[in-house]
């Protein structure tokens, strides 16, 4: 993915640029942005990392402030926290607001972080004398290098801590800002933080039958009348003896448990990621899409009924 502010290299409704391989994405400059010659903003996204059908612009803006452009892409390989990249382009010319600008990218991003609150955030562009340093604290800025003379005017700022390490590289063309080489550095959580191990109930049909059992034998006058009329006494001991049932009935295993998972995964949608795993090698088409069918009306369900569970708990 590229990024770039094409104000060197004008860019007009009638000017065709071309990338074998690349899709491009751009934000013309317009009469609100107070100047009269073209340019604009520009995003070039590699068809190799991402399907230029999951590329959709977000927003779009030009004004005497700020230029900006904001995509939305889910690349083929993304860590599991992230749903996908937002990339934000912007421009802050020379004699803009600095303090306007801050404000009206501040609303772009808040904006779709409450539309995208699993999104990984990228915002990148000429910011000429604006920082988003106070604006947006929780990001962190990744270019250490000058990119003009002895200044760092072009700035990359990300809501991910330790994702890039940056180094320059000598102008494209007429230009007079240099190249920002970023590479990544993230490390998936599921890397940094090891799986937790947790104990978990297997309630089957003959483990119920033997509850069941276990209550209609036990004698309750005999539980309840030592407490007599103590009502939290009575509570307590009646809850340590069903628990009690419980743990001796009820079979269970040990799961381990990802710093990574999704809350609404299920093991019904388990079973059929490894049904589509299974198609996938055995490279049966027909199959793979039957069971990617049935796998998106289980990710549909499940992620209804986690957040029908979270409203419940709410209220």
């Amino acid at each position: 993915m590229m990024l770039t502010e094409s104000w060197l290299t004008p860019l007009t409704p009638d000017t065709s640029v071309t990338l074998p391989g690349f899709q491009l994405l751009r934000a013309d400059r317009t009469r609100e942005s107070g100047k009269r010659k073209g340019g604009g903003l520009a995003v070039f996204v590699n068809d190799r990392w991402c399907n230029p059908g999951h590329i959709t612009v977000k927003e779009q803006l030009c004004s005497r402030d700020i230029e900006l452009l904001a995509v939305s892409m889910r690349p083929y390989y993304l860590p599991r926290e992230f749903s996908h990249v937002i990339a934000i382009t912007a421009y802050v010319p020379p004699s803009a607001n600095a303090d306007a600008a801050c404000d009206t990218l501040h609303s772009v991003v808040s904006r779709l972080q409450t539309q995208s609150p699993r999104a990984l955030l990228i915002i990148s562009g000429d910011f000429n004398h604006a920082s988003l340093d106070s604006t947006l604290p929780t990001f962190t800025q990744y270019v250490t290098c000058p990119t003009r003379d002895n200044k760092t005017l072009d700035l990359l700022y990300a809501n991910a801590e330790e994702a890039h390490s940056s180094s320059p590289l000598p102008p494209l063309g007429r230009s007079d800002h240099n190249l920002v080489h970023l590479v990544p550095v993230y490390e998936p959580l599921v890397r940094r933080e090891p799986p937790a191990t947790r104990t978990v109930q297997r309630w089957l049909e003959e483990s119920e039958e033997a509850l069941k059992d276990c209550f209609e034998s036990t004698v309750w006058e005999v539980i309840c009348d030592d407490h007599g009329e103590d009502i939290d006494s009575l509570t307590t001991c009646i809850t340590d003896y069903i628990n009690f049932c419980v743990d001796n009935t009820v079979p269970t295993r040990t799961v381990r448990c990802f710093s990574n998972n999704k809350p609404w995964i299920t093991p019904e949608i388990k079973a059929v990621l490894k049904q589509k795993r299974r198609a996938f090698k055995t490279k049966d088409k027909e199959e793979l899409k039957r069971v990617q069918r049935e796998l998106r009306g289980l990710i549909r369900n499940g992620k209804d009924s986690y957040r029908q569970k979270m409203e419940n708990q709410l209220q």
